[in-house]
């Protein structure tokens, strides 16, 4: 037989049987299931209901479940049976996936605001009896007090056990019974003929919670005649409280001459001899209105200590005081124990804070025996702030706070009617106290006692206040 056709019958002999099992795995593998996912491993939510069938991306064949969701009620990996069939062929498919939880707690409220009484403790046990959270714990923060009017908000942050965290607030309102304050009431108020007349040039006023006070008035004043014409005034807070008077304005040709006030001195010497005593010191409180100042001839006058304006703001505009640099300096060579006091005219915390800010650049190094004074006079124009009582104390405590934080002593400034009147929880507060009289009447605690503006003190030119440091354990 012929090479040729030896070969030919070799070749025949082997592609027979490879054809046919090239057909028999053709078939297996048409006929078998297949399927094919969207991805592997996917990350689910807990709690969040998955059809299975969604991440499927290709099959040829039945699909079976075990369930019609996937497990997510709890935090981990898992695997899903995918059953599969086509013809006589099945099989169970794995698919593995991982369940997370990076869903904050919801925090719910049963009450959106509370209305209490004044005076009424509110704490732990009655937030919780507001909040609910569906899982984890709960802190809340608020600056309720219980002992002034106005709106508190109480924070609730949630974390759950996989650090997720939310935060949500409600609001406090203790019940406002204090009708609007009257700081000035505008009697004697005198203005030109022929000006422009407008009654919040003339008064003062404020309330303890309602930082925007409704003012009403009947009557009009017609500054193109001379003649005196009277109005009613009505002041309305927020709780529906009022506060009533009437004045009468007087237009007139020009104002009459002021009376020369009575020019009277008072002696760093005669207020040695009137208040000397154990657990005193005596000193002086300046600013650039006294100049320069001779330090070392006010100690040998009797000066110990003296408190000096560092600067002041005009509504977060800070200005320092020209002669601070100089006062600090002087007096400290001179040997005086020194306070600084920021007078102020913030209505804001954020004003409040960039001043203080600043302030602490200037007092970088320096130590203060007496601290850092907070000074806010400006009631004869408090309406223009749009701030209550509240949010004033709300300032001096943002001042202390900070100041306390940088290692520095705070203290309060104010006369005995304020002290009384508007600023709170003076008992706990270290207290500057300006009072003009031979003794004292102020009931609260105080650390300094400023008693006269018309002192007079060898190194100074014109009049100083002249103050009383009580020393306290």
């Amino acid at each position: 037989m012929a090479v040729k056709d030896i070969l030919k019958k070799l070749k025949l002999k082997f592609i027979i049987p490879f054809m046919a099992v090239f057909l028999i795995m053709a078939g297996i593998f048409f006929l078998t299931p297949s399927i094919r996912f969207k991805e592997v491993m996917p990350t689910l939510e807990k709690g969040f209901e998955y059809n299975p069938l969604d991440f499927i991306s290709k099959t040829n064949c039945e699909v079976s479940l075990e369930s019609e969701t996937f497990k997510t009620d709890e935090v981990g990996d898992f695997v899903f049976n995918y059953h599969i069939k086509r013809w006589f062929f099945e099989r169970d498919v794995p698919f593995a996936y991982k369940v997370v939880d990076t869903t904050p707690p919801h925090i719910k409220f049963l009450e959106p605001t509370i209305v209490i009484d004044s005076g009424v403790e509110y704490g732990r046990k009655d937030v919780e009896a507001n909040v609910q959270i569906d899982e984890g714990t709960f802190e809340y923060a608020t600056d309720y007090d219980p002992t002034f009017a106005g709106i508190y908000t109480v924070t609730i942050k949630a974390v759950d056990d996989y650090n997720n965290e939310s935060t949500a607030s409600y609001n406090i309102v203790v019940k406002d019974s204090e009708p609007p304050m009257i700081l000035a009431s505008g009697e004697n108020a005198t203005v030109l003929k022929g000006s422009t007349f407008d009654i919040q040039n003339h008064i003062a006023y404020g309330d303890n919670a309602d930082p925007e006070v409704t003012l009403t008035v009947d009557g009009k004043v017609d500054t193109s005649k001379i003649g005196s014409y009277p109005l009613h005034l009505t002041l309305e807070d927020y709780s529906g409280n009022k506060t009533e008077w009437d004045i009468t304005v007087k237009v007139v040709a020009k104002f009459p001459k002021e009376e020369e006030s009575e020019d009277y001195s008072y002696s760093f010497e005669d207020f040695l001899k009137d208040y000397r005593g154990d657990g005193r010191s005596f000193g002086i409180d300046v600013s650039s209105w006294q100049g320069e100042i001779d330090y070392e001839a006010a100690r040998k006058a009797g000066c110990e200590f003296v408190l000096m304006r560092i600067a002041y703001s005009d509504r977060g505009r800070f200005v320092l005081d020209n002669q601070f640099e100089r006062n600090i300096t002087e007096a400290k060579k001179a040997g005086l124990k020194c306070g600084v006091y920021f007078f102020s005219y913030d209505a804001t915390q954020e004003e409040m804070l960039g001043s203080l800010d600043k302030v602490f650049e200037y007092l970088e190094g320096i130590d203060l025996e007496l601290g850092i004074t907070f000074d806010w006079e400006d009631f004869w124009y408090f309406q223009d702030y749009n701030m209550s009582f509240k949010d004033l104390n709300h300032l001096y405590d943002v001042f202390e706070d900070t100041v306390k934080r940088k290692g520095y002593d705070a203290m309060l400034y104010g006369s005995k009617y304020y002290l009384d009147t508007i600023w709170s929880h003076t008992d706990e507060r270290k207290i500057w106290l300006a009072q003009y009289s031979d003794e004292p009447t102020y009931e609260e605690p105080f650390c300094i006692w400023q008693l006269s503006d018309h002192g007079t003190i060898d190194g100074i030119e014109g009049h100083v206040d002249l103050d009383i440091l009580f020393e306290t354990e």
